[in-house]
């Protein structure tokens, strides 16, 4: 992956190189909802960010000769997510004009606001998106609306973020000792409770979803220690810039990354290696 994104934009590298630890998630969510035995689908996947999970979907597609999709909608936020999307799209159609890539519409969605009627889709995913909602509770509600009845909800969080525990508080007590300190990436999200089965069957349970499950997920993707500490510091950032004050962040900010690489190769060496995470994946039904 270094040779395909060394020439990107920074978010854009960013972006594609976290997929090695958000795109298995998002797979195994896809497996779990059994979409795979349905026929005919018409699919939102909210908060897709560059499109990793539809990338796996019309993957999954292609070896499951009874589904058909009749329609994806890819929405984000962010329009550089959105960009990052439509870029990785037009590859696909660059290379097979007959590819469900053409079944693609990418746009601009608010997950607390969905733009389209009752009952659009037979499934609905948010591939980590929830984590980042400020009011789960309508997002999960305009989840169940756009919802046709017996449709499919899924959604992927993490259990724990194994790699602060393990690497980053480790590379910051080690090389940046005098840095202040950072709460860790769970307790940042600003919808809590994800990380906790009890309280996510709870939310689902309010919001009106049955035969709900909640499953864990353990998987190691391999990373190049290089980029999966790029973009870990990128994300340590995020959560800096709000805890620290600004004369903090600028002293300490530039020096996150280094210090996360350090300590990786003191304690792994050189060389790709597999770092363990734990997702939870929640399907459920409207009835």
């Amino acid at each position: 992956m270094a040779i395909l994104t060394s020439g990107m934009p920074l978010a854009q590298r960013v972006a594609l190189i976290s997929e090695n630890v958000t795109g298995p998630p998002g797979a195994e969510m896809l497996r779990l909802s059994n979409i795979a035995s349905c026929e005919e689908v018409t699919v939102l996947d909210n908060a897709s960010g560059a499109g990793i999970l539809v990338s796996h979907l019309i993957d999954l597609a292609a070896t499951a000769p009874g589904l058909q999709l009749q329609r994806i909608v890819a929405g984000d936020l962010d329009p550089e997510a959105i960009s990052y999307a439509k870029e990785r799209q037009q590859a696909q159609l660059t290379s097979n004009l007959a590819s469900d890539w053409t079944r693609v519409e990418i746009q601009g969605i608010d997950q607390h606001s969905i733009p389209f009627p009752d009952a659009s889709f037979t499934h609905v995913f948010a591939n980590l998106g929830i984590l980042f909602s400020f009011e789960d509770g309508k997002a999960l509600s305009e989840t169940y609306r756009v919802l046709q009845t017996d449709g499919t909800a899924g959604f992927t969080t993490w259990k724990g973020i194994k790699w602060w525990a393990d690497l980053a508080k480790p590379a910051f007590a080690k090389y940046l000792p005098d840095a202040p300190g950072l709460p860790a990436p769970e307790d940042v999200f600003p919808s809590p409770g994800w990380k906790d089965p009890n309280l996510i069957l709870k939310k689902m349970d309010q919001a009106g979803f049955v035969d709900v499950k909640v499953t864990e997920f353990d998987f190691a993707p391999k990373v190049v220690p290089e980029e999966f500490c790029e973009a870990t510091a990128a994300l340590v950032k995020l959560i800096a810039k709000r805890a620290w004050s600004e004369a903090d962040f600028r002293q300490y900010a530039g020096e996150l990354e280094g210090a996360l690489l350090r300590c990786y190769q003191d304690d792994f060496g050189e060389g790709k290696k597999q770092v363990r995470m734990t997702a939870l994946i929640t399907i459920g039904k409207k009835r």
